[in-house]
C-alpha cells in the first residue's frame, strides 16, 4: 500500500487491515515498513520459538546418534549457541513447570 494512501486511510484504519494480515506501506514501489497486529507478531514469535527448539532437537539427536558424549559447554560451542542463553531458558522452564 502507498504511503499515501496509507496516510489518507489513518491509524485507525490501518489497525484494524493489520488484524486482516499484514500491510505492506511503500514508497516508490518498494516496500518500507510492514504493519501488522499484535496477535500475528505473537503466533509469528511463537512459531519462530518452536522451530528453534525442533532444530535444537534435531541437533542433539544428531549428536547422541553419533556416540559421542559432548558437554553443554561442547555442544553449544560446536552449534555456534550461547551456552549461558541455554542455561537461562533451562532455568526459566525449570520455573515454570
Amino acid at each position: 500500500m502507498p504511503m499515501t494512501a496509507a496516510s489518507r486511510m489513518g491509524v485507525s484504519a490501518l489497525a484494524a487491515k493489520s488484524a486482516e494480515g499484514r500491510v505492506v506501506l511503500t514508497s516508490h514501489g518498494r516496500a518500507v515498513a510492514v504493519i501488522g497486529s499484535a496477535e500475528h507478531l505473537d503466533a509469528d514469535l511463537r512459531a519462530l520459538r518452536e522451530a528453534t527448539a525442533r532444530v535444537i532437537d534435531a541437533a542433539a539427536d544428531i549428536v547422541s546418534s553419533r556416540g559421542e558424549t559432548l558437554s553443554l559447554e561442547e555442544t553449544c560451542e560446536r552449534l555456534g549457541v550461547d551456552v549461558e542463553r541455554v542455561r537461562e531458558r533451562a532455568a526459566d522452564r525449570r520455573d515454570v513447570a
